[in-house]
């Protein structure tokens, strides 16, 4: 079974926009064009055998134990999204200044991926191995559904950066990369929940009733 996939970010500011009216770029010439990247990691799966069937039962959700249910193990992980927009100005006197994206850099990271066994079920049993392989399946499909929406997520940070023109603002150069930091994370926003979403549905596949009956067979007790 897997559970508890949370979604990590930048704090959305809820106050007054920092940036306002649109302004020239510098000199009058064309806005230099906006780079963006993404990179991404995978943390390696930690095993841990501590918990009590009470507890894993506790943590995924579900409080039916033993054949029927097959909640003998769980499989927990999370993404982390962090975002780095670097920012151009122009002074525009008065106070005010042209303030411009200029280049965005954002990490990705599913991490961790926790998976618990059963203290009831040592290394080395029957039980044991088919918990384990039980749960090496959604750590798989954690693994293929990360992969699989990377493209998506960085297509979004990219359209979101380039959807955002210069502005002008009378606030210090930190006050709107927290602003432009916002505004970035809203565009992925979407594309992150649809991801959650997707890898819901895939463990929800192997999480079934008839599936844990198949696996209760494989082992003569339980």
């Amino acid at each position: 079974m897997r559970a508890s996939l949370s979604l990590a970010g930048p704090l959305l500011l809820a106050a007054t926009p920092v940036l306002a009216a649109s302004c020239p770029p510098p000199a009058g010439a064309p806005p230099p064009e906006i780079r963006v990247s993404l990179s991404t990691g995978v943390a390696a799966p930690v095993y841990s055998g501590e918990l009590s069937l009470a507890r894993i039962a506790a943590l995924a959700g579900n409080p039916r134990l033993g054949r029927g249910s097959f909640i003998t193990g769980l499989t927990r992980s999370s993404t982390k999204v962090a975002i780095t927009p670097q920012i151009w100005q122009v002074d525009m006197g008065g106070g005010r200044r042209c303030v411009g994206l200029g280049r965005v850099e954002a990490t990705w990271r599913l991490d961790p991926i926790r998976v618990d066994i059963a203290s009831k079920y040592p290394p080395g049993g029957c039980n044991y191995r088919v918990i384990r392989a039980h749960e090496d399946e959604h750590v798989a499909i954690a693994r293929r559904t990360f992969q699989d929406w990377t493209p998506r997520l960085e297509k979004a940070l990219a359209d979101s950066a380039r959807a955002i023109l210069p502005l002008a603002t009378g606030a210090d150069g930190a006050a709107a990369v927290r602003q432009l930091t916002g505004r970035l994370m809203q565009g992925l926003q979407p594309v992150l929940d649809a991801y959650e979403a997707d890898l819901n549905a895939r463990d929800g596949a192997i999480d079934t009733e008839a599936n844990y009956h198949r696996l209760n067979r494989l082992c003569p007790t339980w």
